[in-house]
């Protein structure tokens, strides 16, 4: 069936001809996006029978997917817990509730963004309604239809049409998506991040951005040299992370004017037009004290990274990775954070773990207000060679106190001596541990280290934010020791505990996972350092230690 042509083929034909060509394979790749369609929405749809949950693990087909067949769907095809809710749902709805959007996608002449489109717009429609809008757009689709629209097209007019079948429509579709609000964020493909408040009020959005205008307008007033986007972004992150809390709008300008860059030049098409003088606020008050609390920042690092002897990439939790620069910048700001460590062995996974107290140079000291979060890794060789003073270099000199210190504590632990516990607890390993039902902070702390996300299939959370589950469950008899804990995020560890999927561990590196429907899939725990690039290579201009 297939018609891809060679290279040969292609450069014989005339134009015509290869417009002819991409119009039939369009064709024939939407009947094939309707057979995958159909595929999602019959994995997604097989379950256990409720009834015979007590009794026997019967797989049937359910009238409509439960709460756990969008957990079959990604770990089949290896996307996020969030892509698989939302493909079964686009799968179950295109082939059971609208099976004429199927058909046409299964005759070729549907293609799979148009149904996205279409399926937007209707699915919280009646279903009278919503097979009116579809049976009016549905001849408009194909892109041999007499008069082909597009997908903006095709949503303006479901969008009309809804109005008018149902004018409560849109007043409900905005109710809905209202109690839907969230504050999300998501990695950029060049590393930045983009923070967003999803289907909020509009009147309390334009507030929000008004005030942030006027603040970042003020402050290009009193001279600010920034472009006015830049101090919009300063001000909405301060005002969210907690550095600018109980500050007044006066203090905030003060603030802003000590952070003012020296070399920064102001552009004409960033000065704001001029206030009225009766509308302006007083003068500003000295500058407060502002700092960021640094909730939720955690970066792990490579020391190797950190003292220039290498530009590996550092990984910010739940961001993805970033540059080493930046890396070195960000554990300068969270000196004040609490910062810990991990020795690795040749296979790059940790044989010691703990807090670590001292700080570079000159460094500022903990603050218990600053939450934010350094991991550092070293491999073992490595540490003993900074610490005979092997190698050496100004930044080695600089990190020294904390290199004794991490070394003093990995002695301690691989020549078996007790760890160091700032709460004065019994190690982990202490029998009387072993039968508790949480695990007390040191042991939560390591496995955290340890174990940097979430062990469900293709899950990113971070450790942090997720749940010390224990691999064998604690009323079955586990015991709460290193090598049966593992985090797990909510959801994850609902369908260990609630779904069918049962979890097994292979050792330090590898985890297995049984769905009900008996598909297996194993889940490798990284090592902290790849062994083959755990030794520093000289960064740029440098040379070799």
């Amino acid at each position: 069936m297939g018609i891809a042509p060679g290279e040969g083929e292609c450069a014989s034909m005339t134009g015509a001809e290869s417009v002819a060509l991409l119009r039939a394979a369009q064709r024939q790749l939407n009947a094939a996006h309707a057979v995958w369609l159909g595929m999602v929405a019959e994995v997604g749809t097989r379950g256990l029978d409720s009834a015979a949950l007590d009794s026997a693990d019967e797989i049937v087909r359910l009238t409509a997917p439960d709460r756990w067949g969008a957990d079959e769907v990604r770990t089949a095809l290896r996307i996020s817990a969030y892509s698989g809710n939302e493909l079964l749902d686009f799968a179950w709805a295109i082939v059971r509730r609208f099976p004429k959007l199927h058909a046409a996608m299964a005759a070729g002449e549907l293609s799979i963004e148009r149904a996205k489109v279409i399926h937007f717009w209707v699915r919280d429609m009646s279903d009278e309604h919503a097979n009116t809008v579809i049976d009016e757009v549905l001849g408009h689709c194909s892109i041999d239809a007499d008069r082909p629209w597009t997908s903006e097209q095709i949503g303006a007019r479901c969008r009309t049409l809804g109005i008018q079948l149902d004018p409560d429509w849109a007043q409900r579709r905005f109710a809905e998506a209202h109690r839907d609000r969230r504050v999300i964020s998501w990695r950029n493909e060049d590393g930045t991040a983009t923070l967003a408040a999803q289907n909020q009020d509009p009147a309390r959005v334009a507030g929000a951005i008004a005030r942030v205008r006027k603040l970042a307008d003020d402050a290009k007033r009193d001279g600010d040299p920034r472009p006015v986007d830049h101090l919009r972004s300063e001000i909405a992150l301060n005002l969210l992370d907690g550095t600018y809390a109980d500050l007044t709008d006066g203090q905030i300008l003060a603030h802003l004017a000590t952070t003012r860059p020296a070399d920064a030049e102001m552009g004409e098409t960033d000065v704001p037009e001029p206030e009225p003088e009766a509308e302006r606020d007083p003068a500003p008050a000295p500058a407060p004290v502002a700092r960021s609390p640094h909730h939720g920042v955690q970066v792990t690092a490579k020391l190797s990274t950190l003292l220039g002897m290498d530009r590996d990439p550092a990984e910010l939790s739940g961001q993805g990775p970033v540059h080493a620069e930046y890396a070195r910048d960000l554990v300068r700001q969270l000196s004040a954070g609490q910062w810990r460590f991990a020795v690795t062995g040749p296979d790059g996974y940790a044989v010691s773990s703990g807090l670590v107290a001292a700080r570079p140079v000159d460094w500022e000291r903990r603050r218990t207000s600053d939450h934010g979060i350094v991991d550092l890794l070293i491999p073992a060789d490595l540490l003993q060679a900074l610490l005979e003073q092997t190698i050496s270099s100004p930044a080695v000199a600089l990190w020294r106190p904390v290199l004794v210190e991490i070394g003093r504590h990995h002695l301690l632990a691989t020549a078996g001596a007790e760890k160091d516990n700032p709460d004065g607890q019994p190690a982990p390993e202490d029998p009387d541990d072993a039968r508790r039902r949480f695990p007390r902070q040191g042991l939560r702390r390591d496995t955290q280290l340890r174990m940097t996300t979430c062990q469900g299939p293709g899950c990113r959370l971070p450790a942090a934010r997720s749940e010390i589950d224990h691999t064998l469950d604690h009323a079955r008899g586990g015991l709460t020791l290193a090598g049966n804990l593992g985090p797990l995020c909510e959801h994850d560890h609902d369908l260990k505990t609630k779904g069918g999927w049962q979890l097994l561990r292979l050792g330090h590196d590898r985890v297995r996972w049984i769905t009900r429907l008996g598909a297996v899939y194993d889940v490798e725990i990284p090592p902290l350092i790849e062994p083959e690039r755990h030794r520093p290579r000289p960064a740029p201009d440098e040379p070799a230690v």
